[in-house]
């Protein structure tokens, strides 16, 4: 029987990984290294896509600390090492981030493979009920499409589109 039979993906299947890596709140550069080691795991489990947690790199309740360009400057310099660090890897990898862009700041999915960054998808329901006060720190990405934005020194398409 031939080879191909035995993989999903001669069948028009994906296999897709959820990531859940433990993060530390405000602190990108070890929430990197534990998204990097989750996008090696999938690579080694022939995955063609890792979902990684939102906002992620920065970790998700940190609240007021989003208002901070160092926490958002080493966001964006640990997006940069994800994306290097996925140049030899199979899985595309969808990672969540704080990105400023136009003196606003969105809640981003960043969507990178081979070395490369796709695309950035800004959240578009921005919850703003119980524990979620999301308004208060983000842009809805609702009205943003076709456009372009430079993450750790690399432009890729920014928008809902």
């Amino acid at each position: 029987m031939d080879q191909s039979f035995y993989s999903i993906y001669s069948h028009g299947f994906v296999r897709v990984c959820v990531g859940a890596p433990a993060v530390r709140v405000a602190d990108p550069a070890f929430n990197v290294a534990r998204a990097i080691e989750m996008a090696h795991v999938a690579h080694e489990r022939s995955a063609a896509l890792l979902a990684l947690p939102e906002l992620g790199l920065s970790a998700y309740s940190i609240d007021d600390l989003l208002h901070q360009a160092a926490l958002l400057d080493s966001v964006e310099e640990s997006a940069g090492r994800l994306i290097a660090a996925t140049s030899d890897l199979m899985p595309v990898v969808v990672a969540g981030a704080p990105l400023r862009w136009r003196g606003r700041l969105y809640n981003c999915a960043l969507v990178i493979h081979r070395g490369r960054l796709l695309g950035v998808v800004p959240k578009t329901y921005l919850p703003n009920y119980r524990e979620f006060y999301e308004r208060r720190h983000f842009a809805s990405g609702g009205f943003v499409a076709g456009e372009e934005i430079e993450v750790a020194g690399r432009t890729a398409p920014f928008g809902t589109d």
